[in-house]
């Protein structure tokens, strides 16, 4: 299914709400709620500088480790699923055949999306 998806099989308008759409917004409130789960335990100070000032491997919160495997590792969902979503809704707009203005459209609109997504998480 999946390779049909990439591969532009599926009808535009299936491609672009259902997965285009609703799986984007779907991984995004994923990726959120990690974010939330972590934020408060991180007390204002970034990963980055959480692991390289304050973390201390006999002393660690296991919480915060497990928090932040699962936030990254749901970013990386994330970057993964919004490529190969901006590829299925590209291909399957250059096949649509109804009208070539709504396909244009389909690819900006994706485009647009995958960036507000981006734009919210960094």
């Amino acid at each position: 299914m999946y390779k049909k998806l990439i591969a532009g099989e599926f009808g535009l308008k299936e491609t672009f709400w259902k997965y285009g759409v609703l799986g984007t917004l779907v991984v995004l409130l994923i990726v959120k709620i990690f974010g939330a789960l972590l934020a408060p335990r991180l007390a204002g100070v970034s990963i980055y500088a959480y692991y390289t000032t304050y973390f201390n491997p006999l002393t660690m919160d296991r919480a915060i480790l497990v928090y932040t495997v699962c936030y990254l590792t749901s970013l990386f969902i994330l970057l993964g699923y919004n490529v190969s979503m901006i590829l299925a809704v590209w291909r399957s707009a250059n096949a649509y055949e109804r009208s070539p203005w709504l396909g244009r459209i389909a690819k900006g609109l994706m485009l647009l999306l995958v960036y507000i997504c981006l734009k919210s998480v960094f």
